[in-house]
């Protein structure tokens, strides 16, 4: 049987922080932000795998040695280009208490003995410091409303938004995603018997990470926002509708400083010059 390729990519969430590069040999392996800069994780002779100390970067491969990694090393000197095709095929999603289909992506795994067990379905917009996240669609709202108390920071109302959506005894669910886009429930949270092997069509699933499917216009163009906010780390997302990267794309250039990041890994642009001139203000941002 031959070995799997070990070059992909895979979705980071809990909350969502974008596409990660992996290169994978088994007994270590190599994970990129960028496709240019690499932290190693070795296992040892306990069988557990260790992070690396320092950061391997493409520009010194010729002088890097890393001890018991000498497949690593090699795997890493003759890498193909970045992106490399995404892996994560098992994905935990979070269901609409009322439609039963998926809401909200949790989190994903590329192996299915990976699948842990679910003990918080709670769905996070954002770690916990990052709070810097404006609705242009509430502050619309807001800006023709008398202030009463406190107000109620954006990401939160997005927050209560999709997790009320699952309550009460939310349901969190593992689907084996298929090449044509559907999928087949496995175990999860709260997940009933007869849902286990259950099928799910493609255009059951949201395309990006949430649900944007909402009879409320507001709350709509809430979940919109935040897709945009992300949209440079949603651009290296593969097998994008062309109407959905083009708009991507647009919401990236208003906020150009995440795509000097993400840029190496976004599989296809459509509007280039657009791009060009969006990482162009990035880098006057960064050295101003």
């Amino acid at each position: 049987m031959s070995k799997p390729d070990p070059y992909f990519g895979v979705r980071r969430l809990g909350p969502y922080l974008g596409v990660i590069q992996v290169i994978d040999v088994g007994d270590a392996c190599a994970y990129s932000a960028n496709g240019h800069s690499w932290r190693i994780r070795q296992q040892t002779s306990a069988g557990r795998f260790r992070w690396g100390a320092t950061l391997v970067s493409d520009e010194k491969l010729d002088q890097v040695t890393l001890v018991g990694a000498d497949d690593l090393v090699e795997a890493l000197r003759r890498k193909p280009p970045s992106p490399f095709p995404l892996r994560d095929r098992y994905e935990l999603w979070l269901l609409n208490k009322r439609t039963r289909k998926p809401l909200a992506l949790l989190r994903t795994r590329y192996k299915a003995i990976d699948m842990d067990e679910v003990l918080d379905p709670h769905w996070r917009p954002f770690t916990l410091t990052d709070t810097a996240f404006v609705s242009p669609t509430l502050e619309r709202l807001e800006a023709g409303q008398v202030q009463r108390g406190w107000k109620v920071p954006h990401r939160d109302r997005l927050e209560r938004l999709i997790n009320d959506a699952s309550r009460p005894l939310p349901i969190a669910q593992w689907i084996e995603r298929q090449p044509d886009g559907s999928g087949v429930g496995q175990g999860g949270l709260r997940v009933p018997l007869e849902d286990v092997d259950r099928h799910f069509d493609a255009g059951d699933f949201p395309e990006l990470l949430v649900s944007e499917d909402w009879e409320d216009e507001a709350m709509r163009g809430l979940v919109n926002d935040y897709h945009d906010w992300n949209a440079a780390m949603l651009l290296a997302h593969q097998n994008l509708r062309r109407d959905t990267r083009r708009r991507l794309e647009h919401a990236a250039c208003k906020r150009p400083q995440p795509l000097l990041i993400s840029y190496p890994l976004i599989p296809e642009i459509i509007d280039q010059d657009a791009i060009d001139v969006a990482l162009v203000s990035a880098r006057l941002m960064n050295a101003g």
